[in-house]
């Protein structure tokens, strides 16, 4: 398997979230960065006492159940952009799974 992991905080809703590249099956899927959030709402920066993030959070799932296709990184570009993330705010990393 060729898989791919960046990190970005979602522009609309700022829950952060955990973006997974399958690049020999062709999709992308998301998932809710637990532990970052874990660390946002223990430094109490005002997340703790904001009503919209909290809903946000609540309403996120922890792993999305919709894969998304895409042919390369190149698509996965295209589609996070629809989205409002930009190309220069991603690091992809390649995963090595046994």
């Amino acid at each position: 398997m060729d898989m791919y992991i960046a990190h970005f905080i979602h522009p609309h809703t700022q829950v952060p979230l955990i973006i997974y590249f399958n690049k020999r099956d062709g999709y992308v899927t998301f998932e809710k960065d637990n532990e970052i959030l874990k660390l946002l709402l223990q430094l109490e920066i005002g997340l703790t006492q904001d009503e919209d993030f909290l809903d946000n959070i609540s309403q996120t799932s922890n792993i999305c159940q919709t894969q998304y296709p895409v042919n390369s990184f190149d698509e996965v570009y295209q589609f996070l952009e629809q989205l409002g993330v930009q190309k220069d705010d991603l690091t992809f990393k390649q995963l090595f799974l046994h």
